[in-house]
């Protein structure tokens, strides 16, 4: 039996960090060589929870939801994007179910395991000790996310919350939201000790916890520090951001039943998804020389296509950051690759984890249209799916569909066949559905429309 380990996030349309925190506990998992397959699934990014079981071999599988609650992504979009029991399928832990001759594994989110509580003790410990102050002169503000489609996801911060009232280090101690109600701006009220510890309850340095949660406690970006209506406030990193964040995963894996191997001393290069790989590399060595969207692909090594490079990258976490960081690519298969690179496997095997860490998730697509097995997702099927605003979709005419597809799918290399129906070029990687990026665009031009009406 193979096994697979999937780490489920929320990645972001804005920043790289939101998904950045799942790819490196992904790289540390592959060099760990701790299961056959190791990748990540995302909401806003690639490889899509509704596209990456389809990208691994193993045949037990097992899903680790990366936020900070349960709530309305880990029992609701997980579920239905990935085709998992409903409600939420943890109580199948240690156990899985069976999905497509697999077994399916689904932890529980970090927020069921100490090490968050560990996490937020340790960061109100460090900001006193900083600020030099005693506790009776503290109030402190975990600030979660929450969402008003859901009123599970907000327990896990008033449980964090109440956890911090017992510890007794601090005098006042209040839960505030970014979505949901008392909003963060209200702790302003809800508090008044002469000093204030906000911790953000959230996994990643993201938007959110970059851009919004300062700004709704009044703080200027990138500031740490400042007083604010007659308070000194002080912010903390969020919670996930640890090393130790990978020892919490492989024990939600082995909670769930499945069987780690051994760590033992591998690289980044290791433990690919494995769909596609041996049609991609008889292409490869049939060819010699083969164009795959932008990317111009050799025996023994991969760059842009018909570009001169000046820079050899080492490894393939300084690629993925190269392509997708600088600036940020929300898009992984948009058309604008940074040019000027070009990357050399330590084997011809290895090409394909250079392909999968540009564009996740491409060579299972390719693959099945080569041996004809490609089966593309017609806009309506996968608006059926939405749970949320992208429900609204489905008020879109076909004209505007059309144009939405050819202003935004014209940026990608991908070639929308669920839109358009035409057979795939050799050399295009052919998209099986509308994406979170088109759809997300789709809706604030509808919302614009509406706006207008």
């Amino acid at each position: 039996m193979t096994t697979a380990i999937v780490l489920a996030g929320h990645g972001s349309h804005i920043t790289p960090e939101t998904a950045g925190v799942v790819w490196s506990q992904v790289d540390r998992l592959r060099a760990m060589r701790v299961a056959d397959e190791v990748t990540a699934a995302f909401w806003k990014e690639a490889p899509s929870f509704h596209q990456v079981l389809g990208t691994i071999e193993a045949d037990d599988v097992t899903i680790v939801p990366l936020f900070t609650a349960q709530g309305y992504f880990t029992q609701t979009v997980i579920p239905t994007e990935m085709g998992l029991p409903h409600p939420n399928p943890s109580p199948n832990i240690g156990r899985g179910f069976q999905k497509a001759g697999r077994i399916i594994r689904y932890t529980r989110t970090l927020s069921e395991h100490p090490y968050l509580s560990q996490v937020v003790r340790q960061r109100i410990e460090d900001a006193l000790q900083w600020l030099g102050v005693a506790g009776q002169q503290v109030a402190v503000a975990v600030i979660g996310h929450s969402t008003r489609r859901n009123p599970e996801s907000r327990k896990a911060t008033e449980a964090q919350a109440e956890q911090v009232r017992q510890w007794g280090i601090v005098a006042q101690v209040q839960a505030v939201y970014l979505d949901d109600k008392p909003a963060i701006a209200e702790i302003y009220s809800l508090t008044d000790a002469p000093i204030l510890i906000a911790v953000p309850f959230f996994l990643a340095l993201g938007s959110h916890t970059t851009l919004d949660v300062p700004a709704a406690l009044g703080l200027v970006e990138g500031q740490t520090s400042a007083q604010i209506k007659g308070r000194m406030v002080y912010y903390t990193r969020p919670v996930g951001v640890e090393a130790a964040l990978g020892g919490v995963i492989r024990e939600l894996v082995s909670e769930s039943g499945m069987a780690l191997y051994p760590p033992s001393d591998g690289s980044a290069w290791d433990s690919f998804p494995k769909v596609g790989h041996t049609v991609f590399l008889a292409w490869v060595a049939r060819e010699k020389r083969v164009k795959l969207g932008e990317l111009e692909i050799t025996l023994d090594g991969v760059q842009v296509w018909d570009d001169t490079p000046y820079q050899l990258i080492p490894d393939l976490p300084t690629l993925r950051r190269v392509v997708r960081e600088n600036p940020f690519r929300a898009l992984a298969t948009s058309s604008d690759l940074p040019r000027g690179w070009r990357i050399e496997p330590p084997h011809f095997s290895n090409l394909p984890a250079i392909i999968e860490t540009i564009c996740p998730g491409v060579l299972a697509d390719c693959a099945n249209h080569k041996n004809g097995n490609f089966e593309a997702i017609p806009l309506a099927a996968t608006l059926e799916r939405q749970t949320g605003n992208y429900r609204q979709l489905t008020r879109l005419d076909a004209a505007t569909q059309a144009d939405l597809v050819r202003s935004i799918c014209g940026h990608c290399v991908c070639q929308p066949v669920w839109a358009d129906g035409a057979p795939p070029t050799p050399t295009t990687i052919p998209c099986r559905e509308a994406c979170n990026f088109w759809m997300s665009r789709a809706l604030e031009t509808l919302e614009k429309a509406l706006e207008n009406e």
